[in-house]
């Protein structure tokens, strides 16, 4: 027989519309049995042990609907060259330095910022040579949509003048035509990162397992890898497959593959799972394709110039009709498409290219996706509503760039609507939120505080009207977040027959103040009745 257990707390906020706020939670094995007060629980069930979680929220478990487990696992292997830590070119020579001594091939760095910088631009190929002239190095921005090159890299890479168009703008050049070592975008980027050698397997699936550890920890209970194969390719898949057979999976993980590894696979070879309702904590899910760049890059597609380059608007990745292209055949393998799109222009066409598919998706499945959607207009949102397409929306950048881009990248008027998540609960819009980790840190309950407030980081508010209430910012992290995935019929609220992943927070998740709610941490996680993180 099921095991049977009580969890009491100050509040349970369960995000089932029936039955809101209850005090405690009747558990079964692991599924949700019922919810109530203390008495009617323990009245229903007299037999079943109590774990009381005094002056704790306890809520659904959260999801972080767009990360890079793969890719931070991967950052431990490389110089931070974040900010501040690195505030100046010389700061980032230090850096690589110290991380020569460590490694005996390639050299890898990560997490520029070229706003942040002393210099306020990217490092060159010229600023890597000084480190070390004989040994390749690359730089990572902390977009991950740039890369900065030494010569003996490019050299390795057989990129050089010669070889690359000198109209091909993922290489940029010097007045007199020498390239600079910048690689802009992801086809430049993988010119050279298909010559860095591959992390092992072994590295792979460690740092794949310390970031998911870390996530539970946190209060995260399934998270969305929008990038399966980024540093490792199909290995990654493996090593998923593998910790999940073993048991080694602390929460549950939804797999979008990069997709140039779904359009390059054979039919059939590549089953993509609708649900979590099969056995196991892993499922691969779905094609991730890119539309544009970045914001803070110079590199989303925007309707309407960046503030500090008039004369520039950037441009889509692929254009609007090879966009509509890839996305069909990757619908055409079965794979729920999710793409990255940052600015307005980018939307647009994203919308184009997605709504067609979704007219013939069956309606009980996942809705195709849209990540990030850093800018979109109203009309932007009313399309996307209408095409019955989820999004995921960046809005810890509200946090991280919020000041830049209101008074470089995007100007004061477009920066206020920044991530407008207001607008978009306005429209009925379901959505999740996210980190991007390792772009910003992995913090869920900091992510609803930046939901919330629209705080930057200088303290000031970035679009005030665009805040949601701290119950929205939650349902965006937890039933929205499963919708996405089709997964908010077994998980996702706080309700009899839905699974049991849930945490307890450390304060009143509801009713604390804003400085609260940015100090707010978990303090206990269970996952499918089991505790991952105990009381």
């Amino acid at each position: 027989m099921e095991r049977l257990r009580i969890l009491t707390a100050e509040s349970v906020v369960t995000m089932d519309p029936a039955q809101p706020v209850a005090e405690a939670v009747l558990l079964r094995g692991g599924a949700v049995e019922r919810v109530g007060t203390r008495g009617e629980l323990q009245h229903l069930a007299p037999e079943a042990p109590v774990v009381d979680l005094p002056g704790a929220t306890v809520v659904p478990g959260l999801v972080e609907s767009h990360v890079h487990p793969g890719a931070t696992a991967m950052t431990s292997a490389s110089a931070d060259c974040r900010s501040p830590r690195c505030t100046s070119i010389a700061d980032i020579h230090t850096a690589l330095a110290e991380r020569l001594t460590l490694d005996s091939g390639w050299v890898r760095g990560w997490g520029y910022d070229d706003t942040l910088l002393a210099e306020m631009r990217h490092p060159t190929r010229d600023d890597l040579d000084r480190v070390h002239r004989d040994r390749p190095i690359v730089l990572t921005h902390i977009s991950g949509h740039f890369a900065v090159a030494n010569s003996r890299a490019l050299e390795l890479a057989g990129v050089s003048e010669g070889t690359v168009d000198p109209d091909e703008a993922g290489f940029p050049r010097h007045p007199e035509g020498r390239l600079t070592g910048l690689l802009q975008g992801m086809p430049a980027m993988g010119r050279v990162f298909a010559h860095v050698p591959r992390p092992t397997v072994g590295q792979v699936r460690d740092g794949i397992r310390a970031f998911l550890r870390d996530a539970t920890a946190q209060g995260v209970t399934t998270v969305h890898d929008l990038g399966v194969g980024l540093n490792a390719g199909l290995e990654e898949l493996t090593v998923y497959r593998g910790l999940d057979a073993a048991g080694e999976l602390p929460l549950h993980v939804v797999g979008f593959l990069r997709g140039d590894l779904v359009l390059d696979a054979a039919p059939g070879e590549l089953p993509f799972a609708e649900s979590t309702a099969s056995a196991g904590r892993f499922r691969l899910a779905g094609a991730k394709v890119w539309a544009d760049g970045s914001i803070q890059g110079l590199t989303a597609a925007l309707r309407f110039p960046y503030h500090c380059r008039p004369e520039h608007r950037g441009e889509l990745g692929m254009d609007a009709r090879e966009l509509a292209r890839v996305c069909a055949r990757a619908a055409d393998a079965g794979a729920q498409v999710a793409v990255h799109a940052n600015g307005d222009a980018a939307v647009e066409a994203t919308v184009a290219a997605l709504a067609p598919l979704q007219r013939n998706r069956a309606d009980e499945l996942a809705p195709h996706r849209i990540e990030h959607c850093q800018v979109s207009t109203a009309e932007d949102l009313d399309a996307i509503r209408t095409a019955g397409l989820g999004v995921s929306f960046f809005v810890n950048h509200v946090y991280h760039w919020g000041d830049r881009h209101r008074s470089m990248f995007l100007g004061p008027d477009r920066a206020d609507d920044l991530d407008p998540l207001a607008w978009a609960d306005g429209r009925g819009q379901l959505f999740g939120m996210h980190s991007d980790c390792p772009v910003t840190p992995l913090d869920p309950l900091r992510t609803i505080w930046t939901a919330v407030s629209r705080r930057t980081r200088d303290g000031s508010v970035l679009g005030g009207h665009q805040r949601l209430t701290v119950h929205r910012a939650l349902q965006a992290m937890t039933t929205d977040s499963h919708w996405l995935v089709g997964d908010h019929r077994r998980v996702g609220a706080l309700r009899a027959g839905q699974r049991a992943d849930l945490v307890a927070v450390d304060t009143a998740l509801l009713d604390v103040d804003e400085d609260g709610l940015r100090n707010a941490r978990a303090s206990a996680v269970m996952v499918e009745g089991d505790w991952a993180v105990a009381p």
